[in-house]
């Protein structure tokens, strides 16, 4: 059992590093489904990283210093050991190290690219499937970061625009400035606020991108289209056909995946699946299209998926099958479940 957990506490700082293989990678998702405990946990070890290990310029390093320093210590440790003693070391090291490192397990992946000390550098933060993130970007603004999403951002935003990039959903509390806006963008969208919450749905894979307002305005640029939304709007914006919708809703709905509750109220089962494959990392495939007109209602909070299957299939009209996928790529979707009508 303690080996177990020294192998997983290795494979946490690898990916923290950049360094985990798929199989290493595959092998800490596996341990995260496999119970909703794991899950809390480990969204307290990225709270506390991000508290332990804020971002940092390496230009204000002094690097020779901390050459000598790691190169000191490297020098006292064998070939075989110097992985493992890096590992467990990681924290007191990192104060520091001039390379691009984070602290202690978490499992979030965080990549810190050092430019030349003319031009920005920016930080990527990378959250796994069904964990959840919080981060305070160089302004103070806050950031929740849903699974399997993406944001990158300058260590220090430059006068006139507070600009980020996203990938993924997140959702946004922004310090006010409105000499500098604020925008995220994201593949064919850009989202301008100066203060403002709102929450960003644009998954890699989604043609539709939304976005729910809390409070406040932004201005919503659909790839030359814009349109302003107030408290309690969403608007969809779907690239294949380049046109919006704007509807009214009740903001908590699209937003309580960050207390880790998923919230159908009055949705088609076609969209429940699109959410559960969006959270979960898997792929649904419907045979019987009159499934997907029937309307669901239900609160989830922190079931795995097989838990929100059954509880599917006991109260709507349908039978599944899962089938597993054969590849370790942690970017494709590990199950195929192929949903029927009862």
């Amino acid at each position: 059992m303690e080996e177990k957990k020294e192998r997983l506490s290795e494979i946490m700082a690898k990916y923290l590093a950049g360094e985990a293989s798929s199989e290493e990678t595959a092998d800490l998702i596996a341990w995260l489904e496999a119970d909703r405990r794991h899950a809390r946990e480990f969204s307290r070890l990225v709270d506390f990283d991000r508290a332990a290990c804020p971002p940092f310029d390496p230009a204000g390093i002094r690097e020779e210093r901390a050459r000598e320093r790691v190169l000191a210590h490297v020098r006292r440790e064998d070939r075989r050991m110097r992985r493992i003693r890096f590992v467990r070391r990681l924290e007191r090291v990192a104060a520091v190290m001039f390379l691009p490192l984070v602290a202690v397990a978490g499992g979030l992946l965080l990549t810190r690219t050092a430019q030349d000390p003319a031009q920005e550098t920016w930080q990527t933060v990378t959250t796994p499937f069904r964990t959840h993130s919080q981060l305070e970007l160089p302004d103070g603004s806050r950031v929740w970061l849903n699974g399997g999403s993406t944001l990158r951002y300058p260590l220090a935003f430059k006068p006139g625009e507070r600009a980020v990039s996203l990938t993924g959903e997140a959702y946004f509390e922004v310090e006010s400035d409105p000499s500098n806006p604020f925008v995220v963008h994201t593949k064919d969208v850009a989202v301008t606020a100066t203060g403002t919450a709102f929450n960003v749905d644009a998954f890699r894979n989604d043609d539709v991108i939304s976005v729910t307002m809390v409070r406040g305005v932004v201005d919503v640029d659909m790839q030359g289209t814009r349109r302003r939304i107030a408290p309690g709007e969403r608007i969809c914006y779907d690239n294949r056909v380049g046109t919006y919708t704007v509807d009214r809703t009740d903001p908590d709905k699209w937003c309580a995946w960050r207390n880790g509750e998923i919230i159908f109220e009055n949705d088609r089962l076609e969209y429940v699946f699109h959410r559960l494959g969006q959270l979960y990392n898997v792929e649904f495939t419907v045979c019987d299209p009159s499934v997907n007109r029937y309307v669901y209602h239900a609160v989830f909070t922190d079931e795995t998926l097989p838990e929100i299957l059954e509880m599917l299939k006991i109260s709507a009209p349908i039978r599944y099958e899962v089938l597993q996928s054969e590849t370790p790529d942690p970017g494709i979707p590990k199950q195929h479940i192929r949903v029927y009508g009862k």
